[in-house]
């Protein structure tokens, strides 16, 4: 199964604080004995501007889980590795994640939204959940939330 991730800055910032953040949470992933082992990761650079051949930025991770990978852990894994960063930093950091033509952002990395995550990339929730009301995340159709 495929999903696309990146971390996103909440307010104005710049693109390359995004860039930078998404490949450190790369990194983190591949740590992560949880999620490392269960997913491939593949770097999604940024268009170039200039006519070159690759943008430098990473805009997004592609994931490919196998299935003994729990998409929980993924949500988790996020919200440890917004723990380590500063928190002027760490307030405004979110995981945007897209599968299909859906995507959420992720904002706390609560059990709500590790349900919802979990359903929007499995269609099931995880076992012994209810589904979430509206409160976490913000699931969307069609690919566009307004996240940027």
């Amino acid at each position: 199964m495929d999903v696309r991730i990146r971390v996103d800055i909440e307010g104005s910032v710049q693109n390359q604080d995004a860039s930078r953040l998404t490949e450190a949470f790369a990194r983190w992933l591949v740590q992560d004995r949880t999620v490392g082992p269960h997913v491939e990761i593949s770097r999604i650079r940024s268009e170039a501007e200039d006519g070159a051949m690759s943008g430098e930025l990473v805009e997004w991770l592609g994931l490919i889980l196998n299935s003994a990978f729990s998409v929980a852990s993924l949500v988790y894994s996020h919200r440890t590795f917004r723990a380590s960063l500063p928190p002027r930093v760490r307030s405004t950091v979110r995981l945007v994640v897209e599968h299909g033509d859906s995507r959420m952002v992720i904002e706390a990395g609560s059990a709500e939204e590790a349900t919802q995550i979990t359903r929007l990339v499995t269609g099931t929730d995880l076992p012994g959940h209810q589904t979430p009301g509206p409160a976490g995340g913000t699931p969307s159709g069609g690919g566009a939330d307004g996240a940027s």
